[in-house]
């Protein structure tokens, strides 16, 4: 047991030397990062507590930019693929040909499979391997056709400006990717755009006034007269959709000359009152419909003969007509003639001798 104390009492006092001794020494710590800059330690640091020894630590913060992989067909497409692999190497200053292998080690499934079984020159290459992601991966559609879609695009029932917006830039992009230099006025188009087929036809033609008033105005200075306008139309926040009535309401009004009521409160009692309206006149149209039914079934109903007092000439049964009967010949009986001749005399016009 006292030797064991012994050891101790000796590596405790060891290991104070020790610490004594790299007090005095300056210390270099390796700064993480592209330049390694040495950074020195002061020679007493302070004790945190009295008879404590210090425990130093180093704490390495990585800087680098984590890349996502791309499979292919599925997930990040090619063109925010290729961008965000891009910034990762101009932060890491590879070469060429970590370059090359770094874009290799983020493929993945049929994307890898394709670059693996390419020749040495075309994977050693950066450039080779983005080219054929991007034959194999990029957009099939023709320039006319990506204009096509860029010009016949509209907002849609339920999408608000931020979003048609977004759609709106996203083509543009695909557009101006197959040619760079097919549309030099790219943004006067898109701010066109956007102005010419917001649904409102009112926040159209307020947009339309905002760019007779500002023709230098942009698609985002548009966008946020736009999201005002809309934000005042509505109280308490921003409405679910871009447009007060729907479209064909909006024409209408729009044809009619009517103008929509800007104030918060204005523009939702005017809104439900004109639906109020609308369902009146269609209750309106249904009573009116019941009503029309039940008249004609009246008018059937007493338009057809009473077939009481009818008494067969066939049978001599009552109920029905002889063209109706399957009944045996009877000869009628005095008093049925009787009656018959009596009915025949109350009657306004005379019936048939034979029915």
């Amino acid at each position: 047991m006292e030797d064991e104390l012994r050891e101790l009492r000796d590596l405790v006092a060891q290991l104070k030397a020790d610490n004594e001794r790299l007090r005095q020494e300056p210390v270099s710590v390796a700064q993480p990062g592209p330049s390694n800059v040495a950074i020195p330690v002061a020679e007493n640091p302070p004790l945190i507590g009295a008879g404590a020894s210090t425990a130093e630590r180093f704490v390495f913060i990585p800087r680098d930019r984590k890349c996502p992989k791309f499979s292919g067909r599925s997930g990040i497409g090619i063109n925010e693929w290729v961008e965000e692999a891009q910034a990762c190497m101009r932060l890491r200053h590879l070469s060429t040909a970590d370059q090359a292998f770094f874009l290799f080690d983020h493929l993945e499934g049929e994307a890898r499979e394709e670059i693996r079984y390419r020749s040495r020159n075309e994977r050693e290459d950066p450039d080779q391997i983005i080219q054929v992601l991007r034959e194999l991966y990029g957009c099939t559609k023709s320039y006319v056709a990506l204009q096509e879609s860029f010009f016949s695009r509209r907002q849609q029932d339920g999408e608000t400006l931020v979003e048609f917006s977004l759609a709106l830039m996203s083509l543009l992009e695909k557009v101006k990717s197959q040619s760079p230099h097919g549309m030099p006025n790219a943004e006067v188009l898109l701010r066109d755009q956007f102005v010419e087929y917001v649904n409102d036809c009112a926040l159209r033609r307020e947009l339309k006034q905002f760019v007779r008033r500002q023709p230098t105005a942009t698609l985002f200075d548009i966008r946020s007269e736009a999201l005002r306008w809309e934000r005042e139309g509505m109280p308490g926040g921003v409405r679910g959709r871009s447009q007060s009535v729907p479209s064909a309401y909006g024409i209408q009004y729009g044809v009619q000359g009517h103008q929509h009521v800007n104030s918060s409160s204005g523009s939702v009692t005017s809104e439900m009152s004109e639906l109020r309206d609308m369902l009146r006149k269609q209750q309106q149209q249904l009573n009116q419909l019941t009503q029309s039914m039940a008249q004609l079934q009246n008018s059937q109903s007493r338009s057809r003969p009473f077939k009481a007092n009818l008494i067969c000439r066939r049978c001599q049964q009552p109920g029905h007509f002889a063209r109706d009967c399957d009944g045996e010949r009877r000869s009628a009986s005095p008093s049925a003639r009787v009656n018959s001749a009596v009915m025949k005399g109350g009657q306004s016009s005379a019936q048939p001798s034979e029915n």
